[in-house]
């Protein structure tokens, strides 16, 4: 069934530095009025629409750059207000980018999602790939980009979102009593749509409609590498064919719609500005384009079902990525040559041999549950152990997961809600760590997903304690759980090394806090119950059986001892280290056998859950 959204692009042409900030509202408010009568639902405007392309200028004035910037709420303030109130009172969202001056002093390429019925910014991006230099270029004549001055890169990443109400009544059909999914969108700025990384990672969350305002020269031979051969006629037709390549292309390659809108004209009598407003299929078809190079809007109706096609079958990236062979793309950021042969260089690829790697060892660490604070713990006391080409970046588990695990029940909700939002992200990370000290079922469902090595807690710190020491005994949070994990212990084949299970009797959630407060009832608690496993059952390796426990483990070091004889282990960072570790070897998950992934066969069934 039809889900359409009737999108429009608002095109503005000339704007000089000396314009009004009055005028340029007043064409804006114009073209508003003017796509709200064509029944437009969203409205996209250009790239820092409310005034001139000011980083073409070295600016030394402190005072007059700031001008350049919108500052404070941009709702409300009384420079753009008046924009977002017509919004308002039409009923339309809008799209609009600016110069963005933050409370704490810095500086962005900004673009808003205004969504008319709730009055409110939907959604904020801030342009990432910032073109030019920071320092004027040595030709007088030649044309500046200066965003890399007067910009820091941005800092929201590409995160798509669903827009309420969107979709056009009159032109989408379903069942009665059937609601439509809202659309998904994402946002980027003008040079943003040269990097095809942009578009995969707004694909990779199911975009639907990819919205870009931009100001292009067209014509700056010393910027953009144009021959300077060329006339102006000439560069500006292959700037304006650049745009419409990658408009196309990567709406085509997400199975997207895309909606561009410029900002162009001939600014200050001498800077041209391409064109080329458009709204693009997901075929890479051009459905609507701008006429002109001044005030202008582009209309189109978006039928968002005609993404599925591309999203099910050529697209579709579930069943046809092949991540384990673009570790380049985030790990590396200049370009890196093979190296140079003659003739009688032959290259034979030695097996057992690994290629160097470039770029860090990026290790996923999640807590399985919600309590980000837990999840804070785990990094800030993993950080100091890890060699300078090791990342580890921390997820917390999203609502519905429990915000504490401590029986069955919570780990497998706890693995239903962290596996769906961690598949789509898990080709960022070469390794991923599993922070619940348990036999938790997310890592085996991630083993048979992903070709990353993939492990949890208690494994990494079972191993650990098994190598330095000749037994073990594990301090765990509440009487249910020694039950449990003297299980797991047995099942991890390692019951004939450990000397005991010992509960502290806090649970979870009071071992976090605990620690917050000073901890001395957690402290003596935890400390006793590693005295009851090295006194009374020689243990001569203590395990932390909770990864609440990490803060603790200075504690109970001077508890059982102080002078190394015996070893505390704890499973977070014995797990991140055996983790590089594998890395470093080259070694993936097996797939021949108990990892191979279902995924196949959920397809076939239609059960497309993930």
């Amino acid at each position: 069934m039809p889900r359409t959204v009737r999108l429009a692009a608002a095109q503005m042409g000339t704007t000089n530095k000396w314009s009004s900030r009055e005028e340029t509202l007043t064409r804006m408010i114009t073209l508003l009025r003017d796509a709200a009568t064509q029944g437009a639902k969203l409205v996209l405007f250009p790239e820092i629409a409310f005034t001139t392309f000011f980083p073409r200028y070295l600016i030394l004035d402190e005072a007059e750059l700031e001008d350049w910037f919108e500052h404070g709420d941009i709702l409300t303030a009384p420079r753009t207000r008046a924009l977002f109130d017509t919004a308002h009172d039409l009923a339309v969202d809008i799209i609009v980018g600016f110069a963005e001056a933050t409370d704490t002093g810095e500086h962005f390429n900004s673009c808003v999602y205004y969504h008319a019925a709730t009055g409110s910014i939907l959604s904020r991006y801030r342009k990432i790939h910032l073109p030019g230099d920071v320092e004027p270029l040595p030709d007088p004549k030649a044309v500046n980009q200066l965003e890399k001055r007067y910009f820091k890169p941005g800092n929201l990443g590409f995160q798509a979102f669903r827009v309420p109400g969107l979709l056009s009544p009159s032109l989408s059909q379903h069942q009665e009593g059937q609601k439509d999914a809202d659309p998904i969108l994402g946002m980027m700025i003008c040079n943003d749509r040269r990097w095809a990384e942009s578009w995969r990672e707004y694909g990779l969350q199911g975009v639907e409609i990819v919205a870009c305002g931009y100001n292009t020269n067209g014509y700056a031979p010393q910027f953009w590498g144009q021959s300077a051969d060329m006339t102006p006629e000439e560069a500006e037709e292959l700037s304006l064919f650049h745009h419409k390549l990658v408009m196309q292309c990567h709406s085509y390659t997400n199975a997207c719609f895309s909606v561009s809108a410029a900002r162009c004209g001939l600014d200050d009598g001498e800077y041209p500005l391409i064109a080329g407003s458009s709204i693009v299929d997901p075929e890479g078809r051009i459905i609507a384009e701008a006429k002109t190079k001044g005030d202008e809007v582009i209309i189109a109706d978006c039928d968002l079902g005609l993404c599925r096609a591309g999203k099910t079958r050529t697209f579709d990236f579930s069943r046809h990525r092949r991540v384990e062979h673009y570790g380049r793309i985030t790990g590396q950021t200049g370009v890196v040559e093979p190296p140079c042969t003659s003739s009688s260089d032959v290259i034979v690829p030695k097996t057992g041999v690994l290629p160097e790697r470039k770029g860090k060892i990026r290790v996923l660490l999640i807590n399985p549950n919600s309590t980000p604070s837990m999840t804070d713990t785990c990094v800030s006391m993993v950080k100091p152990t890890l060699p300078p080409d090791v990342e580890v970046v921390p997820f917390t588990a999203p609502t519905p997961a429990p915000s504490a695990i401590e029986g069955s029940l919570d780990a497998v909700l706890s693995a239903a809600a962290a596996v769906r939002a961690i598949l789509p992200i898990a080709d960022q990370y070469d390794a991923l760590l599993v922070a619940c000290f348990s036999d938790h079922p997310l890592v085996y469902a991630l083993r048979e997903e992903l070709s990353a090595p993939v492990i949890g807690i208690m494994e990494a710190g079972l191993m650990a304690a098994r190598t330095v020491g000749g037994r073990f005994g594990v301090v765990v949070t509440s009487q249910r759980s020694k039950v449990i994990h003297a299980d797991a212990v047995r099942k991890f084949g390692m019951d004939g090394v450990c000397a005991g299970v010992e509960a502290c009797g806090m649970g979870v959630l009071e071992l976090d806090q605990g620690s917050a407060d000073g901890g001395k009832d957690v402290v003596g608690a935890m400390c006793g119950a590693a005295k009851r496993l090295v006194d009374g059952a020689g243990a001569d390796v203590i395990v932390l059986g909770c990864a609440g426990m990490m803060k603790l483990k200075g504690a109970v070091e001077e508890a059982v001892g102080g002078d190394g004889d015996v070893q505390v282990v704890d499973g977070v960072v014995a797990g991140v280290q055996h983790l590089v570790g594998l890395v470093r070897m080259g070694v993936k998950t097996a797939k021949k056998g108990a990892y191979a992934s279902s995924k196949v066969g959920r397809l076939a069934r239609g059960q497309e859950y993930l």
